[in-house]
């Protein structure tokens, strides 16, 4: 019997493992959000984050919290980044941008249900979210006076930013159900032809 032939066999069973892998990682996809509608008593917030579709995760953001009496701080750095049950939960901070202010922190917290397919209502001081409850987005400045808050977010979404007339969508990413059944696919290939190539 010629011994090539199982190494053969061996190399190209991993190849196929390699590309179904590589083809479910490359569906991974950031979508942008726009925050639209975002209110506090103090002021409005507005900007955009990115969110990975596969982990439900915020990867950018650049935010502003429209308030002049403490100098509308900008957040950008994401300092902590949950999702769990359904919900996210995102903490991003950012550092003095005027003598007003030492810098501070928007608390995100929303629904990841649409993810991809539309809206994302954030959660609110009054009432549940997903499958939890009170998990409120807040605002909080590092200011004199105690103008900094925190303030809590009473309205508000994040939405898709639109490419001309569609939504930006991301690609879909393969469940594991279906990643499952491909490699016991592939496990059945590889045993039916080494049972092809090695008969006795």
């Amino acid at each position: 019997m010629n011994s090539t032939r199982p190494r053969n066999f061996v190399k190209n069973i991993i190849l196929v493992g390699l590309l179904a892998v590589s083809s479910s990682i490359a569906h991974a996809t950031s979508i942008t959000y726009n925050l639209i509608g975002v209110t506090t008593s103090a002021g409005t917030v507005t900007g955009t984050v990115a969110i990975d579709s596969t982990t439900d995760l915020i990867t950018a953001a650049n935010i502003t919290f429209n308030d002049a009496a403490v100098g509308n701080p900008v957040f950008s750095q994401i300092t902590v980044a949950n999702a769990y049950n359904g919900l996210s939960q995102e903490y991003i901070s950012g550092a003095s941008n005027s003598a007003l202010n030492w810098g501070g922190q928007i608390a995100l917290y929303f629904n990841t249900a649409s993810i991809g397919t539309g809206d994302l209502n954030l959660c609110l001081y009054v009432g549940s979210c997903g499958t939890e409850s009170n998990q409120a987005s807040f605002v909080q400045v590092y200011a004199n006076s105690g103008l900094g808050g925190p303030f809590d977010i009473t309205s508000g979404s994040l939405d898709p930013v639109s490419t001309g007339t569609s939504q930006s969508s991301p690609s879909a990413a393969p469940e594991p159900s279906t990643l499952f059944l491909l490699g016991t696919g592939i496990l059945a290939v590889a045993v039916l032809t080494r049972r092809k190539f090695f008969k006795p």
